[in-house]
Parts: C-alpha cells; sequence; structure tokens
C-alpha cells in the first residue's frame, strides 16, 4: 500500500536590519534537509525579513502562508523554533487553531516533533517576555547612557561621531563631537528663520545653494521645522544649546493596526544631561526662535488631529492680519477677545528699535476691531463692479462642485454594485457553512432578504432614471447665474454684514471671512494721546479701491451703508414697523446726506505707499 506524502509549507524570519539574509538560507537549508529526511514534500517556502515576530498583519510572508493553506490542503507548517513563527501568545494561538481547524499540524526543525498548544504556550509566552525583558534592557542602557553625557539615538545633524578610544583601543561608543561644517549650517537655518524666513523658505534657499540636507538628502521642511512639543526638527533639538534629553515619548502597539503610535511622557519622567561641549547655538538665538515659534503657533500639528486643521480657517475674522505700527510684531489675543502688541507683552527688545522694547500699549476689543473693520468694508462694495466680480466667483465655484459632483445614474449604480457585492459575500458565507456542515444562521438570511428589498429598490430607481431626460447643464448654469446675480449677491452680503456687526454674529462673520480676507492683508495698529481709540490702518486690495475712489464718493457711500445699517436694525427691533415710517426716516437721511456734502469737500483721503489707506475724516 503506497504511503501519501505529506505536503510541506516552510517558514523563516528574521527580526531586524541588522542581521542578514543568510539567517533566513540557513533557516532554509535546515528546514529542505528535514523535509528530505522524512519523506515530505516542499510544496513552497515563505519568510520574512527585517519584521519584528511581535507583529502578524504586518508580515507578508506570514499572510501568504496564511492564505495558501486556506486555498490548499496542506499536512504540516514547519519552522525551525517557535519564536519564529511568532513571539505574541495571541497571533501564535490564532495560527494554531485555525491550522487545527484545517488537520494541519505544525512542526519543528528544533523539536523533531508537531507542537502542542502546552509547548506552544510555554515558548511563545518565554518568547513574549524575553522581548520585553530585551526592551527594559536597552531602555534601562539608554538611560544610563544619557547620564553619562552620552547619545541614546541616532546621530544629530551637526554632529560626527567622536573618535576617542579606551584603554583598549577601542571608539568609545555614544559620545560625539560637533561636524565645524554642519554646525555653521545649523545656526544659519536658526539665524534665517529668527529673522522671519519661514521653514519652507529656509528648505528652498539651501536646496539652491546645493546644502546636502540630512542624510544627504534634499532638505524639506518638515526637517527644519519638526513638533516643538516633541522637540522633533532641527529648530527644536535641544542638543544644539548643549542639552541631551530622553524620554520625551513612549511608544506602544496598536493591537487593531499593530503599528506604533507616540503618547508624550510626563516631564518628570524625562532624563536632563547637561553637554556643554555639544553647543552649537547661542541661547540668545535658540530664544528668538523659540519666541517667534510662540508668535506663530503650532500651524503644523502632527498631534491626533488633521496635519492641516490649523490651517483651513483662522479663528477669528482678523486672525493672523494684525500688525503693530510701531515695531511691526503682530497683535494677538492677550486677555478675554483683547488684542494686544505681542512683542510689547513679552518685553522683547526690538533690532528696529534699537534693541528697546516696544512702546504701543494700545489695546483693542476683538468686537470693537472686527466692527470698525467691516465698517469700511460697505464703502468699497460700491466701487469697480466688485458685487459682479463677488458673483462670478460665486457662479464659478458653483460650476466646478456641479462639474465634479456624480450624476444620479452614477450614484445610483455605484449603491447597487455595493449592495450586489455584500449579497455575494453573504451568500458564499452561506455556502461555506454548509459545505462544512455547519448550521444555517438565521441573521444570514434576513440579512439577504434586506439586501434583496434594497437592490430591487435602486433597480427601480435606476430604471427610472433612464427614462427621465437629461437635464441641460447650461440650463443648470443658466439658474446659478440667476440665483447669484449682482443684485441678490449685494442682499445676502448686506445682511451678513448687518449680522456681523450689530449682533456680533459669529456665523456671519466666518461666511464673511473669505471676502474680507480676499479685500484686506493688514491692518496696522498704531497707538493714541490719552484714551482714545488705537487707529487702524488698512493694507491690501481695498486700500486700492479706496485710492481710486474721490473722497465724497467714499463719505457718501459710508454714510449710505451706516444708514441701510440703522434702517435693518430698527425694523428688526420693531421701532419701524410701517411703510410711512420707513419712507419718513428715510426722507431723514437724504436731508442729512445734503447737509454733509459742504464738509466732506475738504476732507482728503491719504494713501500710504500706494498699498494702504487712512481715512483722515473718520477712523476705522
Amino acid at each position: 500500500m503506497e504511503i501519501e506524502m505529506k505536503k510541506v509549507l516552510f517558514y523563516a524570519r528574521y527580526s531586524t536590519d541588522r542581521q542578514h539574509e543568510v539567517s533566513i538560507e540557513t533557516q532554509i537549508e535546515l528546514g529542505e534537509a528535514f523535509v528530505k529526511d522524512r519523506g515530505w514534500k516542499l510544496v513552497a517556502t515563505y519568510s520574512d525579513a527585517a519584521i519584528s515576530g511581535t507583529s502578524y498583519m504586518l508580515r507578508p510572508g506570514i499572510q501568504n502562508l496564511m492564505a495558501h493553506v486556506r486555498r490548499e490542503q496542506i499536512d504540516i507548517v514547519l519552522c525551525v523554533t517557535v519564536d519564529r513563527l511568532s513571539r505574541d501568545l495571541e497571533h501564535a494561538f490564532k495560527m494554531l487553531k485555525e491550522w487545527q481547524y484545517r488537520d494541519i499540524d505544525l512542526w519543528t526543525v528544533h523539536g523533531a516533533q508537531a507542537v502542542t498548544n502546552l509547548e506552544m504556550a510555554l515558548r511563545t509566552a518565554l518568547s513574549q517576555e524575553l522581548v520585553e525583558q530585551i526592551r527594559y534592557r536597552t531602555r534601562e542602557g539608554m538611560k544610563m547612557a544619557v547620564r553619562k553625557g552620552k547619545a541614546s539615538t541616532c546621530l544629530a545633524y551637526g554632529y560626527q561621531l567622536s573618535q576617542q578610544r579606551d584603554a583598549m583601543g577601542d571608539r568609545i561608543r555614544g559620545l560625539r563631537e560637533i561636524d565645524p561644517d554642519k554646525a555653521v549650517l545649523v545656526r544659519r537655518i536658526y539665524q534665517l528663520y529668527a529673522d522671519g524666513m519661514s521653514p519652507r523658505d529656509v528648505a528652498r534657499l539651501l536646496n539652491n545653494d546645493a546644502v546636502p540636507g540630512p542624510r544627504g538628502r534634499k532638505w524639506r521642511d518638515t526637517a527644519i521645522r519638526g513638533h516643538v512639543g516633541r522637540g522633533t526638527g532641527i529648530l527644536n533639538n535641544e542638543s544644539y544649546i548643549g542639552r541631551i534629553v530622553w524620554n520625551r515619548r513612549q511608544y506602544r502597539k496598536n493591537p487593531e493596526t499593530e503599528r506604533r503610535t507616540a503618547r508624550a511622557n510626563d516631564a518628570t519622567e524625562w532624563v536632563l544631561k547637561e553637554v556643554p561641549e555639544m553647543r552649537i547655538v547661542s541661547d540668545e538665538l535658540w530664544q528668538r526662535v523659540k519666541d517667534r515659534q510662540k508668535e506663530i503657533g503650532d500651524l503644523f500639528d502632527f498631534g491626533q488631529s488633521s496635519r492641516l486643521n490649523a490651517t483651513h480657517r483662522p479663528d477669528y475674522l482678523l486672525s493672523g492680519m494684525l500688525e503693530c505700527a510701531e515695531c511691526g510684531g503682530p497683535y494677538a489675543i492677550s486677555g478675554k477677545d483683547r488684542y494686544s502688541c505681542t512683542n510689547r507683552k513679552k518685553r522683547l527688545p526690538i533690532d528696529e528699535l534699537d534693541g528697546a522694547c516696544c512702546g504701543n500699549s494700545k489695546t483693542i476689543t476683538r468686537h470693537e476691531l472686527e466692527e470698525r473693520v467691516l465698517n469700511c468694508i460697505p464703502a468699497a462694495f460700491y466701487s469697480l463692479d466688485i458685487f459682479d466680480c463677488i458673483s462670478q466667483k460665486m457662479v464659478a465655484h458653483e460650476v466646478s462642485k456641479l462639474k465634479s459632483a456624480p450624476s444620479i445614474k452614477d450614484q445610483l449604480t455605484g449603491e447597487l454594485a455595493a449592495v450586489t457585492s455584500k449579497q455575494t459575500n453573504l451568500m458564499l458565507q452561506i455556502q461555506d457553512r454548509h459545505a462544512e456542515g455547519r448550521p444555517r444562521l438565521v441573521i444570514l438570511d434576513d440579512r439577504l432578504d434586506e439586501l434583496e428589498v434594497t437592490r430591487e429598490k435602486l433597480v427601480k430607481e435606476l430604471a427610472a432614471t433612464a427614462e427621465e431626460p437629461a437635464e441641460d447643464f447650461q440650463e443648470k448654469i443658466a439658474r446659478l447665474r440667476a440665483q447669484f446675480n449682482p443684485a441678490n449677491t449685494e442682499i445676502a452680503i448686506r445682511k451678513l454684514i448687518f449680522l456681523a456687526r450689530n449682533n456680533a454674529d459669529e456665523q456671519a462673520k466666518r461666511r464673511l471671512m473669505p471676502i474680507v480676507r480676499d479685500l484686506i492683508q493688514t491692518v496696522v495698529i498704531g497707538k493714541t494721546p490719552g484714551h482714545q481709540p488705537a487707529s487702524l490702518q488698512v493694507h491690501g486690495d481695498i486700500a486700492n479701491i479706496m485710492a481710486s475712489m474721490d473722497v465724497i464718493d467714499i463719505m457718501q457711500q459710508q454714510f449710505v451703508a451706516s444708514a441701510q445699517n440703522d434702517l435693518m436694525t430698527r425694523i428688526a427691533s420693531g421701532e419701524i414697523d410701517t411703510e410711512a415710517k420707513k419712507e419718513k426716516l428715510l426722507e431723514a437721511y437724504a436731508e442729512e446726506l445734503v447737509r454733509k456734502y459742504p464738509e466732506w469737500e475738504n476732507l482728503q483721503v491719504s494713501v500710504v505707499a500706494g498699498a494702504g489707506f487712512e481715512p483722515a475724516a473718520f477712523r476705522l
């Protein structure tokens, strides 16, 4: 009687890139010899190189092996030792259970027999504990190295390996020394950033100068910027001021994704060591960089939130657009909704002021600032066909959305395909259970019935869509143009300005943001005598618009906008509740407008360097 030859799959693995491919070749040679000695048939060999045995989903070799046993009847899975298969109890028993279900034995070359559940438990537990001990000893060794003033991580930019030798003539590990050429570049990066250049521009400048970046690659802004809280990036590396900081973060593996996630350690757990010989940057330059980082904020936060969340929309209507008239520094919220000069608050010496601190002590509430700026907007709206421009932009935006949006037919077709796919998967599950002799599940049948109802509904909707005549695309555009015509746009913007000014409606301000920030580039805040309100000077497209207008036109449009705002306020409050009262109020506005003309004829509007304006007759 002929004995059936056992079919075998062999698996090999080594853990880190510090090991060599020969490690896998040796395992495969041992496995092939083991299979040959027993007269088995080696069907296939799978391997994973430089991947930890504590992972499972991230190992393509083991995943391919598992896929193989599901599509073909295999008798034995073979590896050199159990720890080559896995160093995690959960993963090891997950694989073993599936193999036992499929009547597959696990063998090891080392044990020369099938692995039992008890042996798997003991060996994997010991292997997992060994991994934890290695991690612990590694971290303790790194901690001790830092306390001795040695580097515990990779070689940072600006340093090179020290060539100091011990009594035996061996190089002392962990010692670093300054690389003179790269140290000059580090100081240059700090100086450029402190002087106002962004990390992106610094990276572009270095690349244009053909300066090799870290590891010989091109410079990237992220390598310079890093993350302030995590101490990463060139601008946050405390080694440059002669201080080694270790254990800022700990890493844990997410059991669902098997990827490492970082968690910040409490500052009490950090290990710090002063190493003066590693200093590259002066304390003064370091502090200038830190101050600028605080002023602009961490716009590129790599935490749990999306990287671009901070750049999607400003917090307030004029965030990031305010500038001090004296020192040129930013104005920012310093108290409860009150703006003040950041340099003045921090008492920072200003180079442009010969080392003196900014003397602009004027503060202004956010509500007052936004209201005064919004007051100047309507005057600009009546010139240069600005409502036509806004209408055209809105129509163009809606048309682009219309072009990119899928048709109803495409949507229904996609939904129908998704439902059909789910039905197919459920039917395969039911068939597999029947083939395996397992009882039928009612929940699967019910779900299949639900999907069939949904499928029939989608089929009917798709048929109805096919019968309907296709809507002319040009007709849609015509309706959009009618909807977003200049007159309607003017009414909508007037209403938004009214809500933003009188009711301090934050939602209205957010809707006005694109328009306001498109017209205004900078608002310069200056000091005034005594308790007078701060002076405001607006720069941007609005300045050019105002400069092109006669002063009487500006004052007239400002008056008209104010009158309309007053009218809407009185209507909203119920004071104007009849058409007669409305006509009487409008007549009063007209009479006042006539009286204003002689006064306005003697006024002037000064334009600042062709880019800003400061209305002398009325302050913003």
